[in-house]
């Protein structure tokens, strides 16, 4: 959940740290901070609130030395306030770190080290680690043992790095299930949590493996394994463009998201031809095929499973990730899991997919980060290619989704989805419809409820349209069948209750007009999307005409701006909605 960066550099280093800061926000922004290490003093300056407030009150980039550690907190264990933020300090403050994951055992480490005369000052699970880490160094006096030590001491999911007051020129750190990793650079190197923190100066990157511990300076890496032995790995090179950091012309990285789609759906497609046969070839060998996945990757599953089944004859099951185990009974060695994520690091996807692969199952995942820790354990990958994705609500990775999906299963059944630059084209003019999108999201703005419907194949677009409603409006939203409608949803609906009918024509256009029909003779104001107008619509937001199984990316761009365009209305955040963060790193 929360950004990590540290920097150990010949030169200042807060500066540096500030501007990776600013990359990693969208993982965390509840508070920030920054300790740097210089004339044998840990120096910290760190509050609750955003990195661009806190700077200008604070100054985080005037602080001294040449090797330090930032974070960007997204609050777990005790409030959002200055003393939780991140880092934290050790109680002769000759330790600090910053930390992302869960500690579970952090109340035991912490009455073990009230005993020995330990003073905590947060709430947090973090700062036990800075505890431990000072405790086991004044013991070995070794930077790497003690951080080792601690490590093996933490029960729970961590990231962590940490900063020495006895030594300056290094920082350590340590991973067990939530990503960390290496920048190396020609007189700078880097640890973070993320790629976005140091591509600016770097994009040579190593990926630290679970329990693994690394010792950073300014011209080198080590790393090492629990037990103390170096591990050799060399730096691979990540491919993300600086220009898709940048928000360019656009209020927000959401909306510059949402209108980067014409691209991203055209390099989402542009697969190696062999990984996609044999990816198709796992999947026609399998004696069972699983889909598994959280959030908006879920819905993409969805649209996965009705196109395997339906077009494929393969059947499948899908599960969302955190109920994976609890649904793997017949998950077997003849099994294929497709996983689906943006970030590759979901904890409770990581889970599943280390569970799936216990009972022998291979695991296929569809992923945007190359290096990400879901890409590295899969037996195959295809990515999307979508380029980095910073606003929270998932929009240019979900269309990338569902195009590459369409690939497989076009492959699979020998036929073609259309060219790049057609879809390319359709996605563009699904966009025209922002103007009309704008006008209905501030003609709803106040509205208490939402509700979304669709049928058969565009029964998941109304989950999906749901889902983006309430992370940026925060409006309560469902998304449902239509054909459930009569089974209780309609007792909800008011004069005035805004329902969003997603009907492009095809074989369930005629039962969901129908079924707006009847929402509208109980006095809903019906908001269509589809190809093919109809006086049943309150208001119509027209999408080119596709195959159906292009309709999926077409339907995503009106739901995705209005629930933009509704968020703006109410001046929320679209970039940064409240409780939520990028990647969910903790279950």
């Amino acid at each position: 959940m929360c950004g990590i960066i540290g920097c150990v550099n010949d030169e200042a280093v807060a500066p540096i740290l500030l501007r990776g800061l600013k990359r990693v926000e969208y993982r965390g922004y509840d508070s920030a901070g920054v300790a740097t290490v210089s004339e044998s003093v840990i120096r910290v300056t760190k509050a609750a609130g955003r990195i661009d407030d806190i700077e200008r009150k604070y100054g985080l980039s005037t602080l001294t030395g040449t090797t330090g550690i930032a974070h960007t907190r997204w609050a777990t264990h005790g409030g959002v306030t200055d003393r939780n933020a991140h880092p934290h300090t050790s109680c002769r403050e000759r330790v600090a770190i910053v930390h992302n994951g869960i500690i579970e055992n952090y109340l035991e480490l912490k009455k073990q080290l009230r005993a020995k005369g330990h003073i905590f000052k947060s709430e947090t699970d973090s700062e036990v680690i800075a505890h431990l880490i000072e405790a086991e160094y004044h013991q070995v006096k070794d930077p790497v043992k003690a951080t080792i030590l601690a490590a093996k001491k933490l029960k729970g999911q961590y990231a962590f790095a940490a900063l020495f007051q006895d030594a300056p020129e290094l920082i350590t750190g340590a991973r067990k299930d939530a990503p960390l990793l290496i920048g190396v650079g020609d007189t700078k190197n880097f640890i973070a949590s993320d790629v976005l923190a140091f591509i600016e100066y770097t994009d040579r990157t190593i990926f630290l493996d679970n329990q693994e511990v690394v010792k950073v300076t300014n011209r080198s890496v080590e790393i090492f394994d629990m037990n103390g032995r170096s591990v050799k790995r060399k730096p691979t090179q990540v491919a993300w463009e600086l220009a898709d950091l940048s928000k360019m012309d656009y209020a927000h990285y959401t909306l510059k998201e949402i209108h980067e789609q014409p691209k991203t759906v055209v390099s989402a497609m542009m697969q190696n031809e062999e990984k996609l046969a044999e990816f198709v070839e796992k999947i026609r060998g399998a004696r069972s095929v699983f889909v598994t996945a959280a959030g908006t990757s879920y819905h993409a599953g969805l649209l996965l499973k009705y196109r395997l089944e339906r077009d494929a004859a393969i059947r499948c099951e899908v599960t969302l990730a955190g109920e994976f185990r609890e649904h793997s009974e017949f998950v077997d060695g003849g099994s294929v899991v497709i996983a689906l994520s943006q970030s590759g690091e979901t904890a409770d996807l990581l889970e599943a997919i280390r569970e799936a692969k216990k009972k022998g199952a291979k695991v296929l995942s569809l992923v945007n980060a190359a290096g990400s820790t879901l890409a590295r354990e899969s037996d195959l990958t295809l990515l999307l290619n979508c380029g980095p994705e910073v606003g929270v609500a998932a929009t240019k990775s979900f269309t990338a989704q569902v195009v590459v999906a369409n690939l497989i299963v076009d492959n699979l059944v020998g036929s073609r989805n259309g060219r790049g630059e057609e879809v390319a084209r359709m996605v563009e003019e699904a966009l025209s419809s922002e103007p009309t999108v704008k006008e209905i999201a501030r003609m709803y703005r106040e509205r208490s409820d939402f509700y979304f419907i669709g049928r058969g194949y565009h029964y998941p677009m109304a989950l999906e349209g749901a889902l983006k409603m309430k992370e940026l409006s925060y409006i309560h939203a469902e998304g449902m069948a239509a054909s459930e409608l009569k089974h209780g949803t309609l007792a909800l609906i008011e004069d005035g209750t805004p329902v969003v009918v997603i009907n492009p024509r095809g074989e369930t256009h005629a039962d969901t007009l129908s079924n707006a029909e009847e929402l509208k003779a109980r006095g809903a104001r019906v908001i269509g999307i589809s190809d093919e107008p109809s006086e049943v619509y309150t208001h119509f937001i027209k999408i080119p005409r596709a195959k159906e199984s292009l309709t999926p990316v077409l339907e995503a761009i009106p739901l995705q701006l209005m629930a933009y365009w509704t968020a703006v209305e109410k001046r929320n955040d679209p970039d940064y909605p409240r409780n939520l963060a990028k990647s969910v790193t903790v279950k």
